[in-house]
């Protein structure tokens, strides 16, 4: 069966349509790779359709406009923009291609990941001017 991103957050109904962080379901971790991609997908859902709305436009006006290119189908695009199917890199590519802010967007949010935090070890544990990188955090 294929992966469904939004079985992976709560509430599923609010996939791609508000702007906050959805969070995981019980039993999947914050950093879980496939509540990750999940999000990142979730994101680009929210951008296309407030790019859609500033330009006064529909999904399916939109893509009328664009004409019959592989993998643009209007019901395609929709399930991925509700996250019921995954997108790919070319959706990705489309999407930051047509309206740019999304590509500015979804970098930042992959670069907050590889930001480094940094914990401190327990005194009982280690000298206290010792540090330990830890994992990057979920950030919204």
């Amino acid at each position: 069966m294929a992966f469904e991103p939004r079985s992976v957050v709560s509430p599923r109904s609010a996939f791609g349509d508000v702007s906050q962080t959805l969070a995981p379901v019980d039993g999947v971790e914050p950093t879980d790779h496939r509540y990750r991609g999940a999000l990142l997908q979730h994101r680009l859902a929210n951008l296309v359709r407030e790019e859609l709305r500033i330009s006064g436009t529909s999904l399916p006006a939109f893509l009328d406009q664009i004409g019959d290119l592989p993998g643009l189908s209007k019901d395609r695009q929709r399930r991925m923009l509700r996250g019921e199917s995954s997108a790919t890199y070319a959706d990705l590519a489309f999407w930051a291609g047509h309206f740019p802010r999304i590509a500015a967007q979804l970098a930042a949010y992959l670069a907050s990941w590889a930001e480094p935090t940094v914990t401190a070890v327990p005194a009982s544990k280690a000298p206290p001017t010792v540090l330990r990188r830890a994992r990057p955090p979920m950030r919204s």
